[in-house]
């Protein structure tokens, strides 16, 4: 039997239906993000905040451009990202999940600063190698892709190699401007995530003649995921980083993808 992270984070998503979340809440927007540096400036707009705990993840509802919104931060990482996200969707109760952040390119023709809306998602940690006996080396080539496969209504499972995001909000980030001088664009693409940091080119080439993805990420195709198991539409948003980025631009690309979203936001209005 094949045990994927997708098929983990199944089995916390039935675990978090057992605990004990309250009423319902019924929010607008589930925002989400990996980072304290994304999410702080998102809280800092917000009005009437209020800070939830179930069990060991915090979340922040309020208003924002006069929406009523919930933020969850995902620590970057899918089995954290999922529980987070199924925790914040049983107790808030999100019309529509949107996921920001930053993400390293896989599409050669992304340069820095560019933002990679959702078209689709992708997780693309699940492999199956070739048969090959001790010593016998490594071979990329006759590696299998490993779809996940999500359990819908009458425990049917379904391989799907990518899960579409919400034309809605999809049309709505495509709007989005990007500041003067940013040298920057907004284009669509395909978010890709798993737990994964890959820094050599050829991996990089490989991976995108494979799964078709413009950047990855650690949490987004996740995220998408498990919204889509609650029936929730999700959409998401990465800035592009560089592998090569030190600290200050990294930080940058945080704060552009935090006022992207709040931009996003007022579009969605």
């Amino acid at each position: 039997m094949q045990f994927s992270k997708i098929s983990v984070c199944v089995a916390m998503l039935t675990l978090a239906w057992c605990l004990p979340t309250g009423a319902l809440a019924k929010v607008d927007l589930l925002i989400a993000a990996a980072t304290e540096a994304e999410l702080a400036p998102v809280r800092a707009k917000m009005r009437d905040v209020k800070e939830t705990t179930l069990t060991s993840w915090t979340f922040w509802s309020g208003t924002l451009s006069g929406e009523s919104v919930v933020l969850a931060r995902t620590e970057g990482d899918p089995l954290n990202a999922v529980a987070a996200v199924t925790l914040a969707i049983r107790k808030f109760d999100p019309a529509l999940v949107l996921s920001y952040g930053i993400a390293r390119p896989h599409d050669v023709t992304l340069k820095a600063g560019d933002v990679v809306v959702s078209e689709k998602f992708v997780a693309f940690d699940g492999f199956i190698s070739g048969h090959r006996g001790l010593g016998e080396g490594v071979k990329l080539g006759d590696w299998k892709k490993l779809p996940h496969a999500p359990i819908s209504s009458g425990e049917v499972e379904t391989y799907t190699e990518s899960f579409p995001a919400s034309e809605g909000a999809k049309t709505a980030a495509l709007s989005l401007k990007l500041g003067e001088g940013s040298g920057g664009k907004v284009k669509a693409g395909v978010l890709g995530s798993a737990h994964q940091i890959n820094r050599e080119a050829d991996r990089v080439a490989w991976l995108r003649e494979k799964w078709g993805t413009s950047c990855e990420d650690f949490e987004s195709a996740h995220v998408a995921v498990c919204a889509k198991l609650f029936g929730v539409p999700a959409a998401g948003i990465r800035v592009i980083v560089p592998v090569t980025s030190g600290e200050t631009e990294v930080a940058a690309a945080q704060a552009q993808a935090a006022e992207l979203v709040l931009t996003w936001v007022e579009v969605l209005k």
